[in-house]
C-alpha cells in the first residue's frame, strides 16, 4: 500500500475503537469511486462525539490542505448544520451526494444527516429560478443592445443560478462543475434535461440569444410544472421579451 492508504487505513482502525469518534466519512474523488488517480488524496471527515476534544485530536491528526490524507474535524453539533440550506457553508452540500459514512455508530443518524445536506431549501427553487431569470433578462438586454461581451458574461452567470434551480426543481443540489457531466450521466434528469449540457456549453461559447430563448422556454415549463409559474409571472410585462 502507499502512505497515503497505510494512513487512511490506520484512521479507520482508529476510529472504528475511539469512543469519540461517532461517524467518519470519505469525501471528494476516493469517496465517490471516480476519478481517482494515484495524486488523489483522501479527504477524511472526522466527527467527534462533543466539540471541546476538537483541539486535542487537531494535536494527534496534523493535516494541511493537499496532504495525502486530510483530516477535516468537526463536532457533531456542527455537523449536524454544516452546508444545510441558509447557512455559510451551503457551497459544500454536492461534497456528501452519492457517499455513505464509513463508520456510524448513532445507529444511521450520521447518514440521516448527510442526506439532509443533499435536499434544496425549500425557497431554493424559487430563489434560483428569479436569480435565473434576472441574468438572462440581462444578457437578453445587453446583447440586443450590440454589447457581445457584457452578454455573454450575463450568459455565464446565469448558468449558476440555471443548475442551482434545474437540480433543486429535481429535489437535488448543484454539483460542483468538475461533476456535472458525471452526475448528468449516471444520475440523469428527466427529459429534456438529459441533453442539457451541449446546449449550455454552445450559450458560454457563443452567448446565442437563440439558445438561451430556447433554455428559458424550457425553464419556464418546468417552473410551472412544479408550481413556480408566479415567479415567472412576477417578471411582467416582460415575460414576452424573455420568450420571443
Amino acid at each position: 500500500m502507499s502512505v497515503a492508504e497505510t494512513q487512511f487505513a490506520a484512521l479507520l482502525d482508529h476510529a472504528r475503537n475511539d469512543p469519540n469518534i461517532v461517524g467518519l466519512l470519505l469525501a471528494g474523488s476516493r469517496g465517490m469511486g471516480t476519478y481517482v488517480t494515484p495524486e488523489s488524496d483522501y479527504d477524511a471527515y472526522v466527527i467527534l462525539r462533543e466539540a471541546h476534544l476538537l483541539d486535542g485530536y487537531a494535536e494527534r491528526f496534523p493535516s494541511a490542505h493537499g496532504d495525502p490524507v486530510e483530516y477535516i474535524l468537526v463536532s457533531l453539533e456542527s455537523f449536524r448544520t454544516h452546508a444545510l440550506p441558509g447557512t455559510a457553508s451551503r457551497w459544500n452540500a454536492y461534497t456528501f451526494a452519492h457517499i455513505e459514512p464509513l463508520i456510524d455508530k448513532l445507529g444511521g443518524e450520521i447518514a440521516r444527516i448527510i442526506e439532509t445536506k443533499t435536499l434544496p431549501g425549500p425557497e431554493d427553487p424559487r430563489e434560483f429560478l428569479d436569480g435565473y431569470l434576472n441574468q438572462y433578462y440581462r444578457s437578453k438586454k445587453n446583447l440586443e443592445a450590440g454589447r457581445g461581451l457584457e452578454g455573454r458574461l450575463d450568459a455565464a452567470e446565469s448558468f449558476v443560478w440555471f443548475l442551482d434551480f434545474l437540480f433543486a426543481a429535481h429535489g437535488r443540489v448543484r454539483p460542483f462543475n468538475k461533476w456535472l457531466p458525471w452526475e448528468l450521466q449516471h444520475h440523469p434528469l428527466d427529459e429534456p434535461w438529459r441533453g442539457v449540457l451541449p446546449r449550455l456549453e454552445a450559450i458560454v461559447s457563443t452567448g446565442s440569444l437563440d439558445d438561451q430563448r430556447s433554455l428559458f422556454r424550457d425553464a419556464e415549463r418546468l417552473a410551472r410544472t412544479r408550481g413556480l409559474g408566479d415567479v415567472v409571472d412576477s417578471w411582467e410585462p416582460d415575460v414576452e421579451f424573455l420568450r420571443a
